[in-house]
């Protein structure tokens, strides 16, 4: 599995990181991950899937993502020289932009809810706003380049609230309605099915039979949806629950290594420390 899973946000001195139109032409597979801030996703160029929240959709230029704090979500590009992936993006601290928003209730609304994992849908077309959406980015880079330091939180909460009020139009009423018109892949009756059974030891051949598939059918099928391999996600939705599970409880290692679905604990530790950077133990004392 490539990277650290978690990813830790620096954000300067700021309550936000920005990057962007930043441009890929190569070596662009993705790798599941979650990171401490919410991120926003804005797509300008680019084909491939992104993963997240036990759903996939589609990446292509105009759509729109965001991740919630701490939630497992892979970005996966298909690139080369003729097709580049291309793309702006917001991490932000997103207690602190609470302070901004309150005064736009509607807008303030559809942040909370979209924080607390109240709507459903976390991939947007916004291709009939797309210019909207692209202005925006631009005129938030400029005023970057412009202001102070100590104006450029208040600039980000200006991108924020722009950026909502284009979702809004979307998701507001009836985000339910779009889901239902989108039908369901095959990769995500494979999450499904992994979000009941990861605390289990794992067999393919149990998974294929209930999805009535063979083995290689589905696991093709499964790379070419996301852009990642079925033990890839497993690995990450098991990691994601230790992770979890060391920070809240105080649950040993080895009844841990029990709950997300591995017999072994040396394994367990092993595997933990190769993908985390270190041990189980480690990660509880930086806690």
């Amino acid at each position: 599995m490539k990277g650290t899973l978690f990813q830790e946000m620096d954000y300067g001195g700021l309550t936000f990181l920005w990057s962007y139109r930043n441009w890929s032409q190569q070596d662009f597979e993705g790798y599941y991950h979650w990171h401490r801030g919410f991120e926003v996703l804005a797509v300008h160029q680019g084909h491939g899937s992104v993963t997240v929240n036990q759903k996939t959709y589609e990446l292509k230029p105009g759509m729109l993502f965001y991740f919630q704090p701490y939630q497992l979500h892979n970005v996966y590009a298909e690139v080369d020289e003729s097709r580049p992936y291309e793309r702006s993006v917001f991490h932000f601290d997103p207690v602190f932009m609470k302070g901004y928003l309150r005064t736009f209730p509607a807008l303030y609304d559809v942040y909370k809810r979209m924080l607390q994992g109240l709507i459903a849908l976390q991939g947007i077309d916004m291709i009939d706003c797309n210019e909207e959406l692209n202005a925006a980015c631009s005129a938030f880079q400029n005023s970057l380049l412009a202001s102070s330091a100590s104006s450029k939180d208040e600039q980000s909460a200006l991108y924020l609230l722009k950026v909502l009020s284009l979702i809004i139009r979307k998701v507001i009423p009836g985000p339910k309605q779009e889901e239902h018109m989108k039908p369901i892949r095959q990769s995500e009756r494979v999450m499904a099915w992994i979000e009941n059974h990861y605390g289990e030891p794992f067999q393919l051949e149990l998974l294929a039979d209930e999805l009535h598939m063979s083995k290689s059918y589905l696991s093709r099928l499964f790379r070419q949806e996301t852009g990642s391999n079925i033990t890839g996600y497993l690995t990450a939705r098991r990691m994601q629950q230790a992770c979890s599970l060391l920070q809240t409880t105080n649950k040993s290692v080895e009844v841990i290594g029990g709950q997300v679905g591995f017999t072994s604990t040396s394994y367990f530790i092993s595997l933990f420390k190769r993908i985390m950077g270190v041990s189980p133990h480690q990660y509880r004392l930086r806690l």
